[in-house]
C-alpha cells in the first residue's frame, strides 16, 4: 500500500476552522520560527494540511482529541474517494469506518465518549504503528529503550509495547528528561510532528540508547540549576542532612537522619515518601555509620536497598554518593576501632562503585571533591573528623550540579 504524500493532505485539518493568513514568518503568531516543530508544521500548513485558528493562532500546546488525530491519519493513508464511501452519523465516522474496512483500529477504543477525549501520547504511539504497520512498516521495540525513556517499564500494559516501537521508528521521542509522559495529551504542535514523520521517514528521530558505563563514576557534566533538583530525594545519614542543612539548595526533599544507615533506612518515617510520592533522581548518602561490618557486607546490603528502591520508585534515576574522606587526626580511638579510617572508607568506595556497575546505577565520586593529596579531608574542612563545617556543603552542591546523566 502506497501511503499519500504530504501534497496530498489538502482538505485535512487539526481543527475545524478556515485557513488564516499569516502574521508571523513562520506562518502563526503564537509559533516563532525557530520552536522545534516549526519546520514540520511550516510544511503542513504550505500544503493545506493544516490550519490555525480566526485569530491568527495556531495554539501549539492545545491538546487534539482522539477523532481529530484518527482523521488526520486516515487522510493520510486514503484517497478521498474512498473515504466518501462510508457514511456515519457523526463528522468522524466514516474516517473510522475506513479505517476498520482494512483492519485498521483492532482493541482500539472507538466510544463515542472516548473519541471526544483528549488523545494521550501513549495512545498516539498505539495509532501510529498501527498505521505505519499497514503502510508497510515492521516497527520493533529496540534492546535497551527502558534506558532512553525512563518510565517505559511503569507505561500500562496495553501501550508499553506500541511506545517502544513508536520511538525506535523514529516516529515519536521522549522529552530531554528521558521521560515520556504517556498519560500526558498529545498537543497540536506534536500532532503536526508525527504526522510528518509518518508520511517521511526521512523526517524522523533516530532513538538514542544511552550507551553508559556504570562501572565508572559519573564524569563531569555542564553545570545544572537548581531545577534539576525539583523531584530528587536526598536520602542518608547525618552527612546528608548537613548537606540539607547547609547546602543552600533549595529544591528537592530532604531525609537526612543522624546515624541512618543501608540496615535502618526503611524504619525512617522519610521512607514513607517513597510509597507516596514520585520522584526523578534519588541521591542516597550511606555507609560510614556501618562501615565496621566490612565493605562487602555493607555493600550487598546497600544493593539490596537500591533494588528496594528501585521497585518502588521506577522512573527515578538512582545517584549512590561515595563515601567523604575523613580527617583521622580528629578522630577518636573508639571510631578509628569501628574501621572509621581512610584506609577503609577507600575500601568500601571501590566496593560501592562495584555494587553500582552491577545494579547499573550512578555512582557520584564525592570523595575526589574533599580529599586532599593523601586521600584525607583537610583538618579545615570538619569539626569532628567525619561532619564538615557549613561552608563545605555548597562545594558538595557544586560538584553534584557538574555530574549528572
Amino acid at each position: 500500500m502506497k501511503r499519500r504524500t504530504i501534497a496530498a493532505l489538502l482538505a485535512l485539518s487539526l481543527c475545524l476552522s478556515a485557513p488564516i493568513a499569516a502574521h508571523a514568518e513562520s506562518g502563526f503568531a503564537d509559533v516563532p520560527d525557530y520552536a522545534w516543530y516549526a519546520a514540520e508544521l511550516a510544511e503542513l500548513v504550505e500544503a493545506g494540511g493544516i490550519s490555525g485558528y480566526a485569530d491568527g493562532t495556531f495554539v501549539p500546546d492545545g491538546e487534539v482529541t482522539v477523532e481529530e488525530y484518527i482523521k488526520i491519519l486516515v487522510g493520510c493513508t486514503f484517497e478521498q474517494e474512498a473515504i466518501d464511501e462510508f457514511e456515519g452519523e457523526t463528522w468522524s465516522e466514516k474516517y473510522i469506518l475506513t479505517a476498520q474496512s482494512v483492519g485498521l483500529l483492532n482493541g482500539f477504543d472507538v466510544g463515542a465518549e472516548h473519541l471526544q477525549c483528549a488523545l494521550t501520547r501513549s495512545e498516539a504511539a498505539w495509532l501510529l504503528v498501527d498505521f505505519a504497520r499497514y503502510g508497510g512498516e515492521e516497527p520493533t521495540v529496540p534492546e535497551g529503550i527502558e534506558k532512553a525513556l525512563r518510565d517505559y517499564t511503569s507505561l500500562p500494559e496495553n501501550c508499553r509495547e506500541a511506545v517502544g516501537k513508536a520511538c525506535g521508528a523514529g516516529l515519536m521521542t521522549g522529552y530531554e528528561d528521558r521521560m515520556f509522559r504517556g498519560d500526558g495529551s498529545l498537543t497540536r504542535c506534536e500532532a503536526a510532528v508525527t504526522v510528518v514523520r509518518l508520511l517521511d521517514t526521512e523526517r524522523r528521530v533516530e532513538l538514542t540508547i544511552p550507551d553508559y558505563d556504570y562501572s565508572s563514576p559519573v564524569p563531569e557534566s555542564a553545570a545544572v540549576d537548581d531545577s534539576f533538583f525539583a523531584d530528587a530525594m536526598f536520602i542518608g545519614n547525618s552527612l546528608c542532612a548537613g548537606f540539607g542543612l547547609y547546602s543552600g539548595l533549595t529544591q528537592g526533599t530532604f531525609a537526612g537522619v543522624t546515624s541512618m544507615t543501608v540496615y535502618s533506612i526503611w524504619q525512617s518515617s522519610y521512607a514513607a515518601n517513597l510509597q507516596t510520592q514520585s520522584y526523578g533522581k534519588i541521591y542516597i548518602m550511606l555507609g560510614i555509620n556501618e562501615i565496621g561490618n566490612g565493605a562487602a557486607a555493607v555493600a550487598e546490603s546497600y544493593g539490596a536497598v537500591v533494588e528496594k528502591l528501585r521497585q518502588m520508585q521506577p522512573d527515578a534515576d538512582i545517584y549512590v554518593q561515595a563515601l567523604l574522606p575523613v580527617c583521622e587526626e580528629k578522630l577518636t580511638a573508639a571510631q578509628k576501632s569501628y574501621h572509621i579510617t581512610n584506609y577503609y572508607v577507600s575500601e568500601l568506595n571501590a566496593a560501592l562503585q562495584e555494587m553500582c556497575a552491577e545494579q547499573e546505577v550512578y555512582f557520584v565520586n564525592l570523595h575526589e571533591a574533599f580529599a586532599d593529596a593523601s586521600g584525607a579531608l583537610p583538618s579545615s574542612l570538619t569539626w569532628d573528623g567525619v561532619h564538615l563545617n557549613a561552608a563545605p556543603y555548597r562545594d558538595w552542591l557544586a560538584y553534584l550540579k557538574t555530574h549528572t546523566v
